[in-house]
């Protein structure tokens, strides 16, 4: 195998795309597209755990993360963030289909399909959060000024922050979590917890009211059957559903992909 194709070089350049891209996106939902920044902020967790499995497969694989911080690039206006964001997405997507094509390692590949779901839904959200903006007629910096004592030690609280998150991570990367490839029993709740609330949500709009009950939900029905049916209904009533229950699929295809049965 070439140092070109090492999957660790490989995975390290992902993993310093998603630091990245964490930064950038938290910047821009702290600051010039703050009225959207729930949702910002949301995507940039998932792209938090991303890191994560990455880092994680780069030590199983005998290396180690690189956790530099990456330079952050100056953004104008809310227009030329979500512009910036979009192409990331887009970015990602196409380096992480290369490195699929050139890392052998098969659970690495499966990762990495399991990613590119994610990736994909967050360059549709991104879009979406353009198109609002723009016909929001919103492109406002925020505001500036105030005390420069009291800003700098803000700053200065921001950054300590940011450095202790950098060294626990790159313990709990090297010395406490199991060193595995993919996503372990809590990042599967996670993703669980995630898709109950995109389902409940969309069950309220369509006149239900969601009941927290396991045992309503035992049953024969393989999950990804249950979800397909229910992409059928929204193809036709709530068409705006069909993005999240496709990557529910994709994503409970991936779990029973590397899963053992059992």
């Amino acid at each position: 195998m070439t140092r070109r194709d090492d999957p660790v070089i490989l995975l390290n350049q992902d993993l310093m795309g998603e630091h990245q891209a964490i930064v950038h996106y938290l910047t821009h939902a702290f600051t010039v597209v703050r009225q959207y920044g729930d949702s910002i902020e949301a995507i940039a967790r998932d792209e938090m755990r991303h890191f994560k499995w990455l880092a994680h497969a780069i030590v199983a694989l005998g290396g180690v993360p690189d956790l530099t911080p990456p330079h952050l690039l100056p953004v104008y206006s809310g227009v030329e963030a979500l512009d910036y964001d979009i192409n990331a997405e887009e970015e990602a997507i196409s380096q992480y289909l290369a490195h699929r094509r050139d890392i052998a390692d098969e659970r690495v590949q499966n990762l990495i399909s399991r990613i590119v779901v994610d990736e994909r839904d967050h360059r549709r959200q991104f879009i979406g959060l353009r198109e609002k903006w723009v016909s929001g007629g919103t492109d406002d910096m925020p505001e500036r000024g105030g005390d420069e004592r009291v800003v700098r030690l803000f700053q200065t609280a921001v950054s300590r922050e940011y450095q202790e998150i950098l060294r626990s991570l790159m313990e709990s990367f090297l010395q406490r979590h199991v060193r595995e490839v993919g996503l372990d029993a809590e990042d599967r709740a996670v993703d669980e917890m995630k898709h109950m609330s995109w389902i409940a949500q969309s069950m309220v709009d369509a006149g239900g009211i969601p009941r927290l009950n396991p045992s309503e939900g035992s049953g024969h029905a393989p999950e990804t059957d249950i979800y397909r049916e229910l992409k059928d209904w929204a193809e036709a009533q709530m068409p705006g559903l069909v993005p999240l229950i496709v990557r529910v699929i994709q994503h409970e295809e991936y779990h029973q992909l590397v899963t053992p049965p059992g």
